[in-house]
């Protein structure tokens, strides 16, 4: 097993730089392949093409060959999506609407194939929803995006990893909300925008591109809500449920 999770920040949209590039180049080098092929899944996203874009640009300058599981592939050429999933070397999941990912990828079965590949050498990583999905749940902004409510809530994802995620943590209403949904006995992994945990077996390894940016594990027993730092390596009991 070989994860990223990315708590988000900037990939280089609207002519902003890509704050995210030396977290994206250390995703390229973990493959060990000169030119590794890199899967974008933006199923999360309601602007997959332009994301694609984004992305196909930023890998490409890397050395990855980026290829797109387009949603026309999924609903009309299901060998063509068993085969991109089976060839990458590298499979993003992008942010968006951390439901409608979960609910569309279970939809057409490739839950079943991504769960093949957390067991292989292919590097899996998920930004803000797309990491959420990784995880048992998260706090999510679903509910704001389709116009459910006005708070963060958490949600399920595919359980390919036993923790509890939290993107996006430098905010501070999506803190709040974590802290009031929080029950008993449940730890929650935050992660800051331009940070990324890597969990390679068992090990963890915090990575920033600002050392502003923070890692945090939040947690409550006994009614009482605790908030620690985590720096460098440590084993992912640290952070499971």
């Amino acid at each position: 097993m070989h994860i990223f999770l990315i708590g988000g920040g900037s990939n280089g949209r609207a002519g902003k730089p890509n704050d995210l590039e030396p977290i994206d180049k250390l995703i390229v080098d973990s493959t060990n392949k000169s030119n590794p092929n890199f899967l974008f899944i933006g199923l999360a996203s309601s602007y997959a093409d332009s994301y694609y874009d984004l992305m196909k640009k930023n890998y490409r300058s890397l050395g990855a060959n980026p290829v797109y599981l387009k949603k026309k592939n999924i609903l009309n050429n299901p060998d063509i999506v068993i085969n991109k999933i089976k060839e990458a070397d590298i499979i993003y999941l992008a942010g968006g609407d951390t439901t409608k990912l979960v609910r569309e990828t279970k939809k057409y079965g490739i839950d079943k194939l991504l769960k093949e590949k957390i067991n292989s050498d292919t590097v899996i990583v998920g930004i803000s929803a797309g990491a959420i999905s990784l995880c048992n749940d998260g706090l999510s902004d679903y509910k704001i995006i389709n116009n459910e409510g006005d708070n963060y809530s958490f949600t399920d994802g595919f359980s390919f990893i036993n923790i509890s995620l939290c993107p996006h943590g430098q905010e501070e209403k999506r803190i709040n909300d974590l802290k009031n949904e929080l029950v008993n006995n449940k730890k929650v992994l935050v992660l800051d925008n331009n940070t990324s945990l890597e969990i390679k077996d068992n090990l963890c390894k915090v990575h920033k591109t600002d050392n502003n940016s923070k890692v945090r594990l939040i947690s409550k027993k006994n009614n009482k809500i605790t908030e620690i730092e985590l720096n460098d390596t440590f084993n992912i009991d640290t952070i499971t449920n």
